[in-house]
């Protein structure tokens, strides 16, 4: 049972009502921590894997930071498209 006191504007709550918002609000700090945490993660995967270039022909995968069209592949020698690596 909810009781406003006029003077310094505090209400009442019971034992069960205090324990069930302290569970509600720890549970949406854990759930934000988590989602910040996912997002950030994916942001830097997807920075990470935006130089990443896959050879078609020998499969050989290798970081090109250079921008080029067409860069050379390091173990075959073909030059490679510039197609986004697949992650599953």
């Amino acid at each position: 049972m909810r009781l406003w006191h006029h003077g310094n504007r505090m209400f009442r709550l019971e034992l069960h009502e205090l324990l069930f918002v302290y569970a509600g609000l720890c549970l949406v700090i854990i759930l934000l921590a988590s989602v910040l945490h996912n997002v950030r993660r994916n942001s830097r995967e997807r920075h990470a894997h935006r130089t990443l270039v896959k050879c078609h022909l020998c499969a050989f995968e290798f970081r090109d930071e250079t921008g080029a069209d067409l860069p050379m592949c390091p173990c075959c020698g073909t030059p490679v498209n510039r197609d986004p690596v697949s992650r599953l």
